[in-house]
């Protein structure tokens, strides 16, 4: 193992005050070693060096562990949008209990994650290649999940109308945001009233050895999504609700 890679993940788990078996922190190392060798092959990230991929991405992924969501109590969950796996695979890896579902269109990052689960022997991991606006209709889908996860999807409007159809009425949606959030929600007060959501809660989170913060949006589902939604490939992008 590369110690100075182990020197910054014990210092970043150390400022989120979380403590892991020696397994975990090894499947943390190869999840972030895979992303830096595989990267130009899969286009997976615009972080290139093994710390910026620790902490940028790692790191941001385990900073949600800090809002003291009950994940223990979680048994289905989709990370939509995964890309390489954010904030996905570090999320399963500390709790491998959970049937993970990872959504994204690109067949190559899907390839890459097929691999990752497969050599990280997260076994409840499952896989689509497809898109939100037209798998959140398929009724093996549609308001299936107790969890939902987002993370630089889209904007606020638009995540709620691709994310929201997955998950159960009294679900979670959880949303990772920058600094801009506030200025997102207040351009979604239709979208809530449209898809029966509200929010519930926002909590900011630093990430460790970094100069960024997390802004952790939890929203619920207070009845069934209407049967519209989502729209058509594309439109809740161009227009958002």
């Amino acid at each position: 193992m590369d110690n100075s890679l182990l020197f910054i993940l014990e210092k970043g788990l150390e400022e989120l005050n979380i403590f892991l078996h020696p397994s975990q922190k090894d499947q943390l190392i190869f999840f972030s070693n895979m992303i830096e060798k595989y990267n130009r092959l899969f286009n997976l990230t615009g972080f290139k060096t093994p710390d910026a991929i620790l902490i940028d991405l790692i790191f941001d992924s385990l900073s949600f562990l800090k809002t003291n969501f009950p994940l223990k109590n979680i048994n289905t969950a989709i990370d939509v949008g995964t890309g390489a796996g954010i904030p996905g695979i570090p999320l399963h890896i500390l709790f491998p209990h959970i049937h993970f579902y990872y959504l994204d269109s690109n067949h190559k990052k899907m390839s890459f994650l097929k691999m990752v689960a497969n050599q990280l022997n997260l076994n409840h991991s499952f896989f689509l290649c497809d898109r939100a606006e037209e798998l959140g209709h398929n009724p093996l889908y549609r308001e299936n999940f107790d969890l939902a996860i987002a993370r630089a999807l889209s904007n606020l409007s638009t995540n709620l109308e691709l994310v929201t159809p997955f998950i159960k009425e009294m679900g979670k949606a959880v949303f990772f945001k920058g600094s801009s959030y506030q200025k997102e929600i207040s351009l979604s007060s239709q979208s809530f009233s449209l898809l029966n959501c509200h929010l519930d809660s926002i909590s900011s989170i630093p990430i460790p050895l970094s100069h960024r913060m997390n802004y952790f949006l939890f929203i619920s589902k207070t009845a069934s999504t209407p049967a519209i939604y989502p729209r058509r490939i594309g439109i809740p992008q161009k227009k958002p609700l």
